[in-house]
């Protein structure tokens, strides 16, 4: 007959198996849909015959980020960096506030990890680092959840017994919003830093129950590194662990009363904050040193930090001896210790005051995004939160877990239930718990630090049960206990209907297709000039990734003064005034999509309105003749109807009637045929400039206004008559070559569109609008022209839609 305990550890190890379960099978069908959508449409050029997509010479970036995650590409750029520069940190990027840009802040660990598996799969398979960075993008983060829950459940089967593990291992798969840090796809550091959060805790519980000094130190340890990691994630949790103290001290002088002669030494928290403040130290010297240091920017890992730790370990220290009973003699060396504690502790404060800065304190949005998942809650706060959407199944699962602390004040106060070493702990846990707790009502993205609290505390209370009486019926209670606690958050992380799904695609899918194809159309038109595109932050992060267009404004906080630049730009009140702004920044080209508002709230921010400002000017087509519109057609896609995005690049100033017409051209390429027919009567002003009849004739036959047409295309024959056109640019050369195709004349239309194409070049190519490019090849084909140039033939056709360039093929 199997042993009662033997067959206990063998039901538990049915959670762990479960938990692998779930998570290898969720991130199994994210990563098909990941994959399924990021392959529509994405191979834009023709691929070599048996050459695999990720391994062409011309590959480009494809990975359509789950939610637009801005911070997934600043990661993936960074990373990208790194390998193409051989640099192992990267301290400044120039691609955004592109003429300037600017420091980056964001510590290295999380890149290397990236680096790492992209290194390795790309050693292995032998494909480019490139397509091995989006590879490691899919799953750098649910093998860190793997790691983590493989360490996690071991060392909490070793050192608090196979319940608190079967919990923790299932706590860790579907804690919401915890478990939903580790989406594949959406590359972010936030997951590491709940790691280290957790791990700053758990082995100050095992090092509790045995005051033993080495599990205080790895937990020292564990807090440095996730300062390193985010200061702002880890912080509270050390300011929570110092609150927990205080309990366990207190928990710890009723226990000595009530057996006086069970004497208990007191927990070693200057050794937590010596290792704590030495590993601060040491991330900052590898992270910073020698180039960077003697900064004060206080959200990210600094030594002024190591600096408060060590004297708030050392008033921990005489604090807990205090209240635990032992009354330390009074001295000048004892009163110095204090007030030298103090100030150490304090100095953190004081340098944020000094410096004017929150600091790790501040407010962004990402602390209003409560997960990673598409379409996830976001609100300014916890009670935003609440009353937008009342008690919905996303808020339920995300506060339900905080039950687990009803059994553990329970726990803590009944010492006949639970030793006192198991009490302890769970006061040590419990302080991370409350502060994470009131972090969550001011931060929404603070209920992943308030799960990996509440983690450490379902440890020490299911630890707590070892021993009880009928452990049997405990455990199952336990069980269901939990399991009634964590099936919400399970329901919340399982990938939804339509993400299950190959019919359709969602709005965010959509809009990242989009994105990616307009980064795709307009590196190809600007070629090896690159370009600077004025943009909302969301565009602007997609342009650098798919595209290499450099930007002004993310929502980065290290790009302040970038999202100044266009807060100034977009709410200028003169053209001149932004016209001097964005040659000051570089900008080449001004991006305003219909379905990102961003740009009205830059003038917003800027003016108050947008009223009367530099955007307004250009909401209303009253454009300065220093920019030209440049058409864009979006790709097809079901369920993005009536969509558009306005593209304005940076030119020479025209005259009156070059502007005019190129605004009246672009409105026809465009299908904006009212706007047209406006642009065609202020033309009229213009009755001798070659261009404007042109630009009149193409407006009048996208009309079908025959009376119109042939009236000006009668003007129009004369002026050619006498040559006239050979001064015209050489786009509106070709231009003429169509419609005098369209008109019939033939004879005349065929030299001067040979002679367009012995004058092409690359720049002029890629200048042509895509209509227009169109046009050309269908030309060229039917009247027998060739472009000599074979580099020159295949990029006409690159630079054509796939659905235009397979008609010409």
């Amino acid at each position: 007959m199997s042993h009662p305990a033997r067959i206990n550890r063998r039901a538990w190890l049915v959670f762990p198996l479960l938990a692998l379960a779930f998570t290898v099978v969720t991130t199994a069908i994210r990563v098909r849909r990941i994959d399924f959508v990021s392959d529509v449409a994405g191979n834009p050029a023709p691929a070599p015959s048996g050459v695999a997509p990720e391994r062409r010479p011309d590959w480009q970036p494809r990975l359509v980020v789950p939610g637009h995650h801005n911070e997934s590409f600043e990661w993936l750029d960074q990373t990208r960096q790194m390998f193409a520069r051989r640099e192992w940190r990267v301290r400044y990027v120039d691609y955004e506030d592109a003429k300037a840009g600017h420091e980056v802040y964001a510590s290295s660990p999380y890149r290397w990890w990236l680096g790492l598996l992209a290194g390795c799969y790309h050693g292995v398979t032998g494909i480019p680092l490139g397509p091995s960075l989006e590879w490691a993008a899919l799953f750098a983060d649910p093998l860190l959840l793997l790691i983590l829950g493989a360490a996690t459940t071991v060392f909490v089967a070793r050192r608090f017994g196979v319940m608190a593990a079967a919990f923790a291992s299932t706590a860790l798969a579907t804690l919401f919003p915890l478990a939903a840090e580790f989406l594949p796809g959406v590359p972010d550091d936030h997951g590491l830093a709940q790691a280290c959060a957790l791990w700053s805790v758990l082995p100050l519980l095992a090092g509790a129950a045995r005051n033993s000094r080495r599990w205080f130190v790895a937990g020292g340890v564990a807090g440095g590194l996730g300062m390193w990691i985010s200061v702002s994630r880890e912080l509270p949790i050390l300011f929570g662990v110092g609150v927990g103290a205080l309990l366990a001290a207190w928990i710890s002088r009723a226990a000595a009363k009530a057996a006086p002669s069970a004497e208990r030494p007191s927990l070693p928290w200057r050794a937590w904050s010596t290792a704590g403040a030495a590993t601060c130290l040491a991330a900052y010297l590898v992270e910073f040193f020698p180039s960077h240091t003697g900064g004060w920017e206080l959200r990210v890992i600094h030594p002024i930090f190591g600096v408060a730790w060590l004297g708030a370990g050392e008033l921990l220290a005489r604090t807990t001896a205090w209240i635990e009973g032992e009354r330390p003699r009074r001295s000048l060396r004892g009163a110095a210790a204090w007030v030298l504690a103090g100030a150490a502790l304090a100095s953190l404060p004081a340098a944020m005051r000094i410096g004017r800065s929150l600091g790790f304190l501040s407010v962004d949005l990402a602390s209003m995004r409560l997960s990673l998942l598409p379409a996830g809650a976001a609100a300014p706060n916890f009670w935003a939160w609440l009353m937008e959407n009342g008690f919905n199944h996303a808020l339920s699962a995300a506060v339900l877990p905080l039950l687990i602390v009803v059994p553990s004040v329970v726990f803590l106060f009944l010492p006949k239930i639970a030793g006192t070493a198991p009490r302890i702990a769970i006061a040590l846990a419990l302080g991370p718990v409350v502060v994470a707790g009131g972090f969550a009502i001011r931060q929404i993205s603070w209920w992943n630090g308030v799960d990996a609290a509440l983690l450490a505390l379902l440890v020490a209370a299911a630890a707590a049960l070892r021993g009880a009486p009928r452990p049997r019926l405990v455990a199952g209670l336990a069980a269901a206990f939990a399991a009634l606690l964590l099936l919400p958050g399970a329901v919340q992380l399982w990938p939804s209907a339509e993400g299950q799904t190959r019919d359709g695609l969602s709005e965010g899918e959509v809009i990242g297709l989009v994105e990616r194809d307009l980064a795709y159309w307009l590196a190809k038109h600007v070629g090896s000039q690159g370009a600077v595109a004025l943009a909302p932050p969301n565009e602007t992060t997609t342009l650098y990734y798919y595209g290499g267009i450099r930007g002004l404004a993310t929502f980065g906080w290290d790009d302040f003064d970038g999202f100044q630049a266009a807060v100034r730009i977009a709410s200028a009140t003169t053209p001149e005034e932004a016209q001097e702004l964005i040659g000051l920044h570089g900008a080449t080209h001004i991006i305003i999509p219909s379905w990102d508002p961003f740009m009205d709230v830059f003038a917003n921010i800027g003016e108050g309105q947008v009223a009367g400002t530099f955007l307004a000017r250009l909401h209303q087509w009253n454009l300065p003749p220093w920019l030209r519109p440049v058409p864009y057609l979006l790709p097809t896609i079901a369920g993005f109807e009536g969509q558009s995005v306005v593209i304005l690049e940076v030119v020479d100033e025209q005259d009156d009637a070059t502007a005019a017409s190129r605004l009246a051209e672009y409105f026809v390429d465009m299908g904006q045929l009212d706007l047209a027919a406006k642009a065609a009567r202020l033309l009229r002003r213009f009755p001798a400039d070659l261009g404007a009849l042109l630009a009149r004739v193409q407006v009048a036959t996208a009309l079908d206004q025959a009376d119109e047409l042939a009236a000006t295309l009668d003007l129009l024959m004369r002026r050619i008559s006498g040559g006239a056109d050979r001064d015209l640019p050489w786009d509106q050369r070709v231009a003429l070559a169509v419609v005098l195709v369209q008109a019939h004349h033939v004879d005349l239309a065929r030299p001067r569109l040979r002679q367009c194409i012995a004058e092409l070049d690359e720049e002029k190519l890629r200048s042509l609008s895509t209509i227009l490019l169109y046009r050309l090849q269908v030309l060229r084909k039917a009247l027998n022209l060739e472009i000599s140039d074979p580099a020159l033939r295949a990029l006409s056709l690159e630079l054509l839609p796939p659905d235009l360039r397979s008609r010409i093929e």
